[in-house]
């Protein structure tokens, strides 16, 4: 892709560095690796408990390998069930990220997405995970964030001190100790994104103690590393693209769009269109991510009009046009400079870091953009550049998660609910496959088709709604295979699909 026209090595390099400076800069304010929004909103206080819940905080292991060591705080949250007699146990909640709080989604969940036959029968419960919300070591990590935005120091001393006890195994057990707590003899869990890490990985550790499981928008349950996560990422961008641009109908398109990336990506950084108009490195990585943005934030359909005229005449002004009137020119961050935003950043890396199996020498993640072109050569160098250099010089103590496999065994006949999206821009299918595949028998899945989306139940799609609450109240039964076609239900009035950017797990740092 890289037709450099520059003759010296230092000049490679230099050019190397500054591409990729520029990449960082305008990810941050585009959201994030392929336009998949990383930067959280600010939308759920953590400085008191709901209105709807009654909070507290439980006493936990800072290290579970040293359980009468020093004890750390969670904070949880829980509405009881509106019908304490026919009660079912406790429904815990976790919104993905992993940076998203659970406490403030949980209680905007009761009021505003969660159905009368779930209120009635569960107890809604949110646990802020370790560095989120009102939990132990979120001060710490948006002291050193909040410092390192401010070139008055980083984060590596804090990594050091803490992250070896924020990864997914340790989480895990927090969910076990909170199930106990609540008097639970086994766990109900919704989890999304993220969180499907938390849940698959709790059913690998505790399988005798699964109720029922909803993994929604699943996460590889086999990725070794930061890498693998973010190679299965930029297939997915390559997937929706195609779907978006309809490729199988106008298969110039993806010519032509290879032809404008890779001059992007060239030593000019620009491209000049037929028309005269010049597209800049900053203008097309806009295009890119809006080309693979989820649907509820609307964006896609700001510059899709633009982007075809490109695509099929070779004319830019209209695409230019697009992006300066609806503020997508703008370099600057929607949430990143907020605390909470600089918080989730940086739990972020510390728990992908700590999680890693196989992780990769920093010579490795230099060498990794192959891998990334392999995916897609069209999002290839884009995700390389904003994404590879995660964990590099990653120095604190790894707690590597194992990976779920053969899990129709282990758990006896326990149905595992699966939802996944087609054309999930974050959660690429493909992991959907992926987690139905580890849970072998034990699985049931549904897919969603024609929705370019991330996290599905209980945001108004009719037919993963009704799924998934018979399956929470009878995780016996088996559920059908299906597929909610999201397109035709939006037709029909009475299951129109109505975007929700307040639905907890729509727009959180991370996956």
């Amino acid at each position: 892709m890289f037709n450099l026209l520059i003759k010296n090595k230092k000049g490679i390099e230099m050019y190397r560095k500054s591409l990729g400076l520029l990449v960082s800069l305008l990810l941050a304010g585009c959201g994030g690796g392929g336009g998949d929004n990383q930067f959280a909103k600010d939308s759920y206080p953590t400085q008191s408990c709901p209105s709807n819940m009654t909070c507290d905080f439980m006493k936990a292991p800072k290290d579970y390998n040293n359980p009468n060591g020093e004890q750390v705080d969670i904070y949880y949250g829980v509405h009881k069930a509106l019908d304490p007699a026919n009660r079912i146990g406790s429904l815990i909640l976790n919104f993905g990220g992993p940076s998203a709080e659970a406490v403030g989604g949980a209680g905007y969940m009761v009021e505003k997405e969660l159905p009368k036959e779930i209120l009635d029968r569960f107890d809604i419960v949110g646990m802020d995970p370790r560095g989120t919300g009102q939990s132990a070591f979120a001060k710490e990590l948006t002291d050193c964030a909040v410092a390192q935005s401010n070139k008055q120091g980083d984060c590596s001393a804090t990594y050091s001190q803490v992250a070896p006890f924020l990864g997914s195994n340790t989480v895990v057990k927090d969910m076990d100790m909170l199930r106990n707590l609540l008097g639970d003899e086994k766990l109900t869990f919704l989890g999304y994104s993220y969180g499907t890490r938390l849940g698959s990985l709790y059913a690998y550790t505790f399988p005798e103690r699964v109720r029922a499981i909803v993994l929604d928008s699943p996460m590889s349950p086999m990725a070794e590393n930061n890498v693998e996560l973010r190679v299965g990422n930029t297939a997915g961008y390559d997937k929706v693209a195609a779907f978006r641009l309809d490729y199988a109908t106008y298969p110039n398109r993806e010519t032509r769009y290879q032809h404008v990336v890779d001059s992007l990506f060239s030593s000019t950084m620009s491209y000049v269109a037929n028309d005269g108009a010049m597209l800049s490195l900053r203008d097309g990585i806009s295009v890119m991510n809006l080309t693979v943005a989820r649907e509820h934030f609307g964006d896609w359909q700001k510059i899709d009009d633009g982007l075809e005229n490109l695509l099929d005449y070779d004319n830019a002004s209209s695409l230019l046009n697009e992006l300066s009137t609806n503020g997508f020119k703008s370099s600057r961050s929607r949430y990143s400079s907020s605390e909470d935003s600089l918080r989730g950043s940086a739990l972020f890396k510390a728990v992908v870091c700590t999680d890693e199996r196989s992780p990769l020498t920093d010579g490795e993640l230099l060498a990794s953009e192959y891998r990334y072109k392999s995916a897609s050569s069209l999002y290839g160098s884009l995700t390389y550049h904003s994404t590879s250099e995660l964990c590099k010089g990653w120095s604190a103590q790894r707690d590597p998660i194992p990976a779920v496999t053969d899990m129709a065994s282990a758990l006896g006949g326990k149905q595992i609910l699966i939802i996944g999206g087609q054309y999930d821009p974050a959660t690429p299918y493909t992991w959907t496959e992926e987690m139905a595949a580890s849970f072998g028998a034990s699985a049931s899945k549904i897919m969603v088709d024609n929705y370019v989306d991330h996290g599905f139940s209980y945001s108004n799609i009719s037919c993963v709604d009704q799924k998934t609450t018979a399956y929470l109240l009878d995780p016996d039964t088996k559920v059908a295979e299906e597929t909610c076609d999201a397109s035709a239900l939006s037709q029909n009035k009475s299951f129109m699909i109505a975007p929700d950017t307040s639905h907890p797990a729509k727009d959180v740092i991370g996956w």
